[in-house]
């Protein structure tokens, strides 16, 4: 007898149901065969057979059927079935979502009678019906009289094989909204690959799904996840791998073990069905891996994806595992073996798991950990011996992948290469070679011919999202019908790449630009031909005449069509009227500036005209760092007469280089410097707006300019996607502030450039760095990355960002010696004003005083250069001298074009005759300098130093030799009247004044012709002149090659 229930007390059980919840109502998802097209022509019984990952699929019958069969009577008759959800159930709408409902045609071919039919077909047409009746008669009897009753039983019980002929699937996450919901589905059934020709039909059918309450009425779906395993490559000849049972296990794994090397697992999901092929005849496309478990031919048309494995663009945009040493070059497609999977899984995200996997990933506490694993035979405990019976699981492989890459912002599609680690038992193989000439006939034959895969084994896997991770894809939330009709939740391809979107402002100065250029092409062209009339040239002319059509056209279309629109032709025949009376008077002022420049300078030729340039600005960058302003500012200002693009360009440079910001900012008010140069002033610009951000007094503003940068940077790298200055700047700020999403995504565009042509400053028409002419040194690197690295340092620090330098140093200066790491940090630190006032110059021993005979290595003479440098720095111009001593004979190594030590032999020159040590000056100036300027400059203070010392006629020397330089410069002129006047020569005196004074807008500049013409007694100076005797005039000498 059952107790009798007891009563519930006022604070007993009743309270305890009160505060349980009840459980989600179950949801009936309604699954309805509305029509059915052409069918297969056989005369077996077709059936349909439903699957749904393992899920129970029950018939809306009288009588409970749960076996998911629609039997070719039932076809017409739109049978009705369901499937169970669990309203909010995550798990199981999860689990629809990678299982969807698979649609399967198949045939129903009983044994017996096919022998039978095969008998009839093989009869003569004419044969009687009773002798075929008596034939079946007899092969009765002889099988039911040879049989036992067992056996007749068991031949009762055999069922008639089961053949597939068609495939296809249903997606169900269609019907998770927060609505009930219809869809109606035209389904197309493909055949698999090994039905018989004449069974081959493609069948149509129609499908209503619905339901009549919402499956997801609380849940909110913000994202959507794929992964997809595609193939594991490099494998090696010594791998014991059993394909047929070969599997793969994704978990994800902390970073941190729990104690000792136990970490926390989570498994994820798993992948099999591996086979074994060349990579170039794998199937290509992916499929849902529940496929595997449903039909056992699964590469079927019916079952695919939208999405693939694109086989040309195999190894091409792929995130390395860290350190992954494998050349994808070297993987032959035709000959190498894969193990090939290419199947995928789908979850649903909520906001809850997003979040979740954001802490995880961006914290790095947990990474995807990924196993191989195959049947092995479990050896048996008592005896000793494996068991043929016992098979377990052996790990084969384990690798590690870091998905924090999918967190930076606009990131949905990752193929990641992980590295796997083989772990099991290895055999021993015979190397053999690659054949050269026939290819392999079988996998077999490919595997025996195949050479040793160099490099690592590693596996693709595919990450994407429908959004960034951390972001929502609305249409989820929403699921209309064009969302559904379209099937947008069937794949996830990665996203094309939007064209960059150029400005109007930027159309109209690109157009103006090419338009200027074809006026002065056609100006120097004039010029250079001697062309009197359109006449003489009419060929030429008529060639140019459809270019300038075009340039006019775009020039009339970005810019004067957008002041003025027309509707008309007469509307636009008046706009261009107004446009050919503003280009006639922009053509004017490009012929005055030229003119004003001369004809002559036009038709010049180029190489003449930027090794000029070249001396001229090499010239003002020395003479500003040996702080002779008054030399740099005469030359400066004589060559910015001229105008040049590239002047200008190479001043912002120079500026950036002294750390004036504030000038450097106005060039970019003009389009002068963006003629050739675009993508490197580009760079001085971004830091430019960097330096506004970061100094401004607002700190509101001031504290948001690290994140305003590393946006330009990402910015400016996709705009030039193939290069890699951009991506390792990037890395290497990420890496400074330990953001893994950033640095991984950095690291992932640069691999991907490694191999594309890089845009660099040509060296032969650039002048000279300061950073070169203060540390001209490339210290050696071990690994290819770390090289690429110092080639990008180098590119920003000859551009002036030293800042920018430094951030990329800092990422490989462990690799370095610890002398070229001392001199690179400090030069550094000089030019970025971070020396601190406790800093002490570093002595490698090798750097002290030697003997004079014998000549300092590269690197000593480098330590006594940066030395002497930082003393220079700090204003300590008695100690900078002292260490610049040291290198005033160091010769310059074979191979190299200039002196490395240049700078420091000038500083040492300047200083000394500051210090008024003349001996000195003249020693350091006593050898050959590259250029003309230069060379006129160590002339010139040779000269004085000469003069100084009171050697006149050594003095007048250096002077006549500063006047054969083809440049104008009073102040050799004032010193060549002032040695004359004091030898006695007053005729050569006068004449050599007047040259000095020949252009009134130009005049004696240096102080010490005055001190020294102040000192003369006017008394004692004879004004009696004789006149020379011909050709023995100082001025005849002198005059003849100055300008």
């Amino acid at each position: 007898m059952a107790p009798k229930r007891e009563k519930k007390g006022k604070t007993g059980s009743a309270e305890t149901d009160d505060t349980e919840k009840p459980l989600p109502p179950n949801i009936f998802l309604y699954i309805q065969l509305a029509g059915i097209g052409k069918l297969p022509s056989t005369t077996n019984p077709l059936e349909i057979h439903m699957e749904q990952g393992g899920s129970v699929i029950v018939k809306c019958v009288e009588h409970y059927n749960t076996d998911g069969i629609i039997l070719q009577d039932e076809f017409l008759a739109k049978p009705t079935y369901t499937l169970i959800f669990q309203q909010d159930n995550l798990d199981r709408i999860n689990h629809a979502a990678d299982n969807p409902l698979v649609i399967k045609l198949c045939m129903r071919k009983s044994e017996g009678l096919s022998i039978y039919d095969g008998e009839e077909e093989a009869l003569d047409e004419e044969q009687s019906a009773e002798s075929l009746l008596n034939a079946i008669l007899n092969k009765v009897d002889n099988s039911s009289s040879s049989q036992t009753k067992d056996d007749t039983d068991n031949f009762d019980d055999e069922k008639p094989e089961l053949v597939l002929l068609c495939v296809g699937y249903l997606d169900l996450i269609k019907l998770f909204g927060h609505h009930r919901c219809m869809v109606r589905e035209e389904l197309f059934l493909y055949p698999v690959p090994n039905v018989s020709n004449e069974l081959r039909t493609t069948v149509h059918s129609e499908w209503h799904l619905y339901t009549l309450v919402p499956i997801a009425k609380e849940l909110t779906f913000t994202n959507l996840a794929f992964v997809s395993f595609e193939s594991i490559y490099n494998l090696k000849n010594e791998y014991s791998i059993d394909a047929s049972s070969f599997s793969v296990q994704l978990s994800f794994r902390s970073t941190m073990p729990i104690s000792r090397n136990d970490y926390h697992v989570i498994p994820w999901c798993s992948f099999g069905g591996f086979t074994e092929e060349t990579i170039a005849n794998q199937n290509n496309y992916l499929m849902f891996e529940s496929f595997r478990n449903s039909v056992s031919l699964s590469y079927s048309p019916g079952l695919k994806s939208t999405m693939e494995v694109q086989l040309h663009r195999l190894f091409s945009q792929i995130m390395r595992s860290d350190n992954l040493d494998v050349d994808f070059d070297a993987i032959n497609l035709n000959y190498d073996l894969a193990l090939v999977c290419n199947t995928f899984h789908r979850f649903i995200l909520t906001l809850e798991m997003c979040n979740m996997l954001l802490d995880a990933f961006a914290w790095r506490r947990y990474v995807i950990l990924v196993e191989a694993f195959q049947s092995a035979a479990v050896e048996n405990k008592k005896n000793g011996k494996k068991g043929g019976d016992q098979t377990g699981k052996q790990k084969i492989f384990e690798g590690l992948l870091d998905p924090s890459v999918m967190l930076f912002p606009g990131v949905q599609t990752i193929r990641f290469a992980v590295e796997l680690k083989y772990l099991g038992a290895k055999k021993k193989l015979v190397k053999t070679k690659r054949p050269t000439n026939e290819p392999p006939t079988s996998r077999k034959d490919s595997r025996i011919s195949t050479i040793e895969p160099e490099g690592a084994t590693f596996a693709i896997i595919r990450l994407c999202l429908l959004a960034p991770l951390g972001e929502t894809y609305h249409e989820l939330k929403v699921f209309r019908d064009s969302f559904i009709s379209q099937n947008r939740l069937l794949h996830c391809n990665s996203q094309p790449l939007e064209t960059s979107k150029i400005t109007i402002i930027d159309m109209q100065r690109e157009n103006y630009v090419r338009f200027d250029a074809f006026i002065h092409d056609t100006i120097r062209f004039i010029v250079d031909k001697k062309v009197r009339s359109v006449e003489e040239k009419r060929g030429n002319f008529c060639c140019v005449l459809q270019n300038l059509t075009n340039i006019l056209l775009k020039v009339i279309g970005s810019d004067f069509n957008m002041r003025t629109h027309t509707t008309n032709n007469a509307e636009f025949a008046n706009l261009c009227a107004v446009a050919f009376n503003e280009l006639e008077s922009r053509i004017h002022k490009i012929l005055e500036k030229i003119e004003e420049e001369g004809l002559d300078e036009l038709i010049k030729d180029r190489h003449y005209k930027v090794e000029a340039l070249m001396d001229n600005m090499n010239t003002i960058k020395l003479m500003n760092a040996v702080g002779d302003k008054r030399m740099s500012n005469y030359f400066y200002e004589k060559e910015k007469t001229h105008g040049a693009a590239d002047f200008y360009f190479y001043d912002l440079i120079a500026k950036m280089e002294r750390g004036e910001y504030a000038t450097a900012k106005r060039f970019f008010k003009t389009m002068k410097i963006l003629a050739g140069h675009e993508y490197f002033s580009g760079w001085i610009h971004i830091f430019l707006n960097y330096v506004d951000t970061r100094d401004d007094p607002d700190p509101a503003i001031s504290v948001n300019a690290n994140e305003c940068l590393l946006n330009s940077i990402t910015e400016y790298s996709e705009k030039y996607g193939r290069q890699l200055d951009g991506w390792i700047l990037l890395y290497c700020y990420y890496k400074r502030f330990n953001y893994s999403p950033g640095f991984t995504y950095a690291r992932w565009r640069m691999e991907e450039q490694l191999g594309n042509k890089q845009q660099k400053i040509n060296e032969t028409e650039a002048p000279f760095s300061l950073w070169s002419l203060s540390l001209n040194i490339n210290p050696e690197f071990k690994s290819n990355r770390d090289t690429v690295f110092f080639k990008c340092f180098k590119m920003f620090v000859r551009l002036g960002l030293f800042e920018f330098g430094q951030v990329i140093f800092n990422e490989v200066q462990q690799q370095c010696d610890e002398v070229d790491r001392y001199l690179i940090n400090t030069q550094l630190k000089i030019f970025l004003n971070q020396l601190d006032e406790e800093f002490q110059p570093m002595e490698y021993g090798a750097s002290e005083y030697r003997c004079e005979e014998e000549e300092m290595s590269p690197q000593d003479a480098f330590v006594a250069q940066l030395n002497g440098n930082v003393e220079y720095h700090r204003g300590n111009w008695e100690k900078a001298a002292n260490y610049y001593e040291r290198i005033v004979d160091q010769s310059t190594p074979e191979g190299e074009t200039r002196d490395n030590y240049l700078l420091s032999k000038l500083r040492l020159a300047y200083i000394s005759f500051d210090m008024e040590i003349y001996d000195q000056t003249v020693n350091a100036l006593s050898q050959p300098f590259h250029g003309k300027l230069l060379n006129l400059v160590c002339n010139y203070l040779m000269g004085k130093a000469y003069y100084k010392l009171g050697e006149l006629n050594k003095a007048l020397e250096c002077f006549i030799t500063c006047t054969k330089f083809n440049t104008h410069l009073p102040d050799i002129w004032g010193f060549l009247a002032l040695i004359n006047l004091q030898l006695g020569n007053n005729l050569n005196a006068i004449h050599c004044w007047k040259y000095a004074r020949i252009d009134p807008s130009k005049s004696i500049t240096d102080e010490t012709i005055f001190k020294e013409l102040n000192l003369i007694d006017i008394d004692s100076v004879d004004l009696y002149i004789d006149v020379p005797e011909s050709g023995s005039s100082l001025t005849s000498s002198v005059s003849s090659d100055d300008e």
